[in-house]
């Protein structure tokens, strides 16, 4: 065999070993120096992108955390504009991951919500979403989680209240969308456990996949209330493990 050729079979033998989830287009870390803003945090993806805008007294630690404390009366969401070259590498079918390191919630009244998913429009007031996962505080010590979905023909999934206010293991949720059936798919994981499925829904064929969204509503900033984001990403394939 030629030195040529087994080269090449080498380099396919590796390529079909290679994790899918090795293609992240999209990712933050959060390894910035404490202080640093979202729309500043370095991105570490294939892409290299930047969150268009911040949130009030919303920092990473210095830790390879984004602290969140928001209060209602700053921005609502940010934005990311898929690029051409993400386009092509996403084709129909995009897998968003988070993880969330934890959380406190300790304010009177239930409002906290995080918001991540794909936009079809951007909108400070009323993005008009493709799919995105949602977790929220909906009563003094219950987080639900739900997929949403929005537009003619779409189908959200339940919201389920799985979590309580206090959550010391990290969560990574994993938000499948495929535009090509129009359907969505939502799994999470505490910990290293297996990924878990938790429901599926549809979307639009009316809306595109156009735009990154993280979105907050409600207050963050209690005196002891605590809400970290480890890693956001976007990937053109299934992450390692995070089967149905």
């Amino acid at each position: 065999m030629s030195s040529l050729r087994f080269t090449s079979l080498l380099i396919l033998t590796l390529a079909a070993l290679t994790p899918a989830g090795a293609d992240v287009l999209y990712e933050w870390n959060f390894d910035d120096p404490s202080g640093t803003s979202l729309s500043e945090a370095a991105s570490s993806g294939k892409i290299e992108a930047q969150w268009n805008l911040d949130f009030d007294d919303s920092v990473t630690n210095g830790d390879g955390q984004l602290i969140v404390r928001r209060t209602p009366d700053g921005t609502a969401n940010a934005f990311v504009t898929i690029s051409p070259k993400a386009e092509r590498a996403i084709g129909n079918e995009i897998w968003m991951q988070v993880e969330i390191d934890g959380w406190a919630f300790s304010g009177k009244s239930a409002s906290e919500t995080m918001r991540l998913g794909i936009a079809h429009i951007t909108d400070e007031e009323r993005p008009h979403v493709l799919a995105q996962l949602t977790l929220e505080r909906t009563d003094s010590n219950q987080v639900s989680v739900s997929a949403e979905s929005f537009g003619e023909g779409a189908t959200p999934m339940s919201a389920l209240p799985i979590f309580g206010r206090e959550q010391k293991e990290p969560v990574t949720f994993v938000l499948n969308i495929n535009k090509e059936s129009d359907t969505f798919t939502l799994r999470y994981q505490i910990g290293e456990g297996p990924y878990l499925y938790l429901g599926k829904g549809t979307t639009s064929p009316e809306r595109e996949m156009r735009f990154l969204r993280l979105g907050f509503t409600g207050y963050f900033n209690a005196s002891t209330e605590q809400f970290a984001i480890n890693r956001i990403a976007y990937l053109s394939h299934d992450p390692m493990g995070a089967a149905e």
